[in-house]
């Protein structure tokens, strides 16, 4: 799990390099960014920590929640703090989902759908 989370921040700030260097590229908004972030946020952490901590708080597991902080956190490397804090509704939705379906795609496509609606409103 560390090194996939290792890989995942590499990847994150490499394609953000290019993306500060180059033209703002939509399509790592829309479907790179969300693609990598379910895989290793809901795929990857949200199911280790299902391991360590059961329960859940108002129909949302711990594990959902834990991971919702982290990629809140994640957000702030890059964003303002409102920016980084609006993530965190969205992120506790795409773990519902992941936790209902017991699979990341669900997550990857609301992700997905979701990126694209806020670019739609630029």
């Amino acid at each position: 799990m560390v090194a996939a989370l290792i890989v995942w921040i590499l990847v994150y700030f490499f394609a953000s390099a290019l993306i500060v260097k180059s033209e703002f590229n939509p399509i790592y908004a829309i479907f790179l960014y969300p693609i990598i972030e379910e895989l290793v946020f809901r795929g990857l952490i949200q199911d280790y920590l299902h391991t360590k901590f059961a329960g859940t708080v108002a129909q949302l597991s711990l594990a959902n929640i834990l991971t919702t902080i982290l990629f809140v956190l994640l957000h702030l490397v890059y964003h303002p703090i409102l920016w980084a804090l609006a993530v965190f509704i969205p992120s506790l939705i795409f773990g519902y989902f992941k936790d209902r379906a017991n699979h990341v795609l669900p997550a990857i496509i609301l992700h997905i759908f979701y990126n694209f609606g806020f670019f739609l409103l630029l």
